[in-house]
């Protein structure tokens, strides 16, 4: 079972589908929450009617808070979760540790991880690296559009190789590309800010690095379309 959430949804099916669903408030989410979930929520408590957990979950670019994270990790969804998809979510706002806390949930069975346009800097990876690597069994990483620095990518490559049956990492162009301050880093903007030969160098260095390694059943990539349409149950 699968759920996927998108910010600002409409469709004329979908308050009959709610009302279908008639999931029940989590009388444990305080009145004052403010995410892009809402009601979705009641989806985690223990009183909803889903009859099987979850196990992919979809909250790409939700305005997540760290109680939804934190709802989620503490649900029954969360031990039985192949794939996760927080892609867009800004988690320098407060939700660092909740989504450690989750992917210490997640380890045992988690097969993909999307942490796209995060805002994940250096420091935050070194804090989620430690939980990343105990998820024994993840084939798919995605780290598109992140901050990383040139020295955060060459520390992580090596790591991930500790994995093994990580299959394909999608990892950002690094902030050492770029043309202007990285300080003045904006996803948006940032293909027309990259320094092509800087660009050029770099992956040639991480592809050297991955070469050596001498694991030759991994992809590490930074075309987000290599994993368009990926069946990562199958891989």
């Amino acid at each position: 079972m699968f759920l996927e959430l998108f910010p600002n949804l409409t469709h004329p099916m979908i308050p009959q589908m709610q009302s279908q669903l008639s999931f029940p408030r989590n009388p444990d989410i305080p009145s004052t929450h403010q995410s892009s979930l809402g009601p979705h929520l009641s989806l985690f408590s223990p009183a909803s009617n889903l009859q099987a957990p979850l196990e992919s979950l979809g909250f790409a670019s939700c305005s997540l808070i760290p109680d939804d994270l934190t709802f989620l990790s503490q649900s029954i969804h969360a031990p039985a979760l192949k794939r996760l998809n927080l892609s867009g979510n800004d988690i320098s706002e407060g939700l660092l540790e909740p989504l450690r806390l989750l992917l210490e949930e997640t380890s045992a069975t988690l097969l993909y991880l999307d942490l796209s346009y995060c805002h994940i800097a250096d420091s935050h990876l070194a804090v989620l690296l430690p939980t990343l690597l105990r998820c024994s069994r993840l084939r798919v990483l995605r780290l598109y559009r992140n901050p990383l620095s040139m020295a955060a990518i060459k520390d992580l490559l090596p790591k991930t190789l500790e994995l093994p049956d990580l299959h394909m990492v999608l990892y950002p162009d690094p902030l050492d590309c770029l043309m202007w301050d990285p300080s003045d880093f904006d996803s948006d903007f940032f293909n027309e800010s990259l320094h092509w030969t800087l660009l050029s160098a770099a992956k040639a260095e991480i592809s050297r690095l991955l070469k050596n390694s001498g694991r030759t059943n991994i992809i590490w990539t930074d075309n987000p379309n290599s994993l368009e349409d990926l069946d990562y149950f199958s891989l």
